[in-house]
């Protein structure tokens, strides 16, 4: 059995076998995520948590083919391909109304232990294009958010991955969140 890691170089370098496999053991810990993501989302009508896993892989096979040399790139990466998925899914459902419902989820990921947590109804838009400009701002901060609140990934995880103390994974989580808040305030700013 060859090691996720062996798994993703090999898909990223055309292998259709090793993301065939790839797909396959990691499926279960996808799902979850995305019954994760559709929950944070209130629910979206025509879309449960195997259709939007397909549909966000046939995106990756579309489009780009599969992103991330580690588990935790991975991870980031299918955050982000699932959170993008909802949100065109929301916004085809409301393109045939003029300012549409808002759509409104939370950003964090529920653990108990995790003080830090930033807690907060934000548009799923708005959120997006902040997080776009945190990825041309600073990388590491972006994939940071996309593993921990859109991937579900704990600290204990993203700190073993990136070869770090908890302690430092939490104090970039706090700035990831304190940056992604100042995006996010500029956005309103200017649409205002």
């Amino acid at each position: 059995m060859h090691s996720i890691t062996e798994l993703l170089a090999r898909a990223g370098g055309g292998d259709n076998l090793a993301a065939n496999e790839l797909f396959g053991r990691l499926y279960p810990e996808i799902k979850r995520i995305a019954r994760a993501r559709l929950a944070e989302a209130g629910g979206v009508t025509g879309l449960d948590a195997t259709t939007l896993v397909h549909e966000g892989f046939l995106r990756i096979a579309d489009s780009e083919g599969l992103r991330g040399t580690s588990r935790g790139q991975f991870f980031a990466y299918v955050g982000r391909v699932l959170r993008t998925t909802v949100i065109d899914h929301l916004r085809a459902r409301h393109a045939h109304k003029r300012g549409g419902e808002a759509v409104f989820v939370t950003l964090s990921h529920a653990e108990a232990d995790d003080a830090a947590v930033v807690r907060g109804d934000v548009d799923l838009a708005e959120l997006d294009d902040a997080l776009a400009r945190m990825r041309e701002l600073d990388v590491g901060l972006y994939e940071l958010i996309e593993m921990n609140a859109f991937a579900g990934m704990g600290l204990d995880e993203i700190a073993q991955l990136r070869q770090v103390s908890t302690r430092t994974i939490n104090r970039d989580l706090l700035k990831a969140r304190a940056l992604l808040a100042e995006l996010m305030r500029g956005n309103a700013a200017a649409l205002s």
